[in-house]
């Protein structure tokens, strides 16, 4: 892979990370589906797995692969939430709606700054209309992954 190809890919992860938050907040905000707390601790995942996207495009050598490595513990941490949350969804007895969860995801300082994005006030365990199929724990799940094996993967290629 040319170093102008790999730049590109990762620039096109960082939109695409940046792009589902963008969908996240669309449907708080235009389709008044309320996030709850596990939605929260993914949209954080996509958001700092797409900023260490960008700043390893940015810069290169070292620098790039341990943002990679960064962004690959992010999308993990994030896929093992979104994996929760899906399995929440498929067991209704399973809640996690005022819990320690919540009140820990709305005391982090973003739920503070930008309440309008980050504040947790939704039921995990609510059932959304399918995207295609899928419910969005799940589609969250499936791009989370893929963040994650494509980080390592591009972290253990020499550039």
């Amino acid at each position: 892979m040319t170093p102008i190809a790999r730049t590109r890919l990762l620039f096109l992860l960082s939109y695409l990370c940046f792009g589902l938050v963008a969908y996240a907040l669309y449907l708080q905000h235009i389709e008044h589906l309320a996030p709850c707390p596990l939605c929260i601790l993914q949209r954080y995942a996509f958001g700092g797995a797409g900023l260490f996207l960008l700043l390893s495009g940015l810069f290169g050598g070292s620098l790039a692969r341990s943002g990679l490595w960064v962004s690959a513990l992010l999308s993990a941490a994030g896929a093992a939430v979104a994996g929760r949350h899906v399995y929440v969804l498929y067991n209704p007895s399973v809640s996690c709606g005022l819990d320690p969860v919540e009140d820990f995801v709305n005391s982090l300082p973003p739920a503070q700054w930008l309440p309008q994005a980050f504040f947790a006030d939704g039921t995990c365990g609510a059932k959304l209309p399918p995207v295609l199929g899928l419910d969005i724990p799940e589609w969250s799940l499936l791009w989370l992954v893929v963040l994650t094996l494509t980080a390592v993967l591009l972290s253990l290629r020499r550039a």
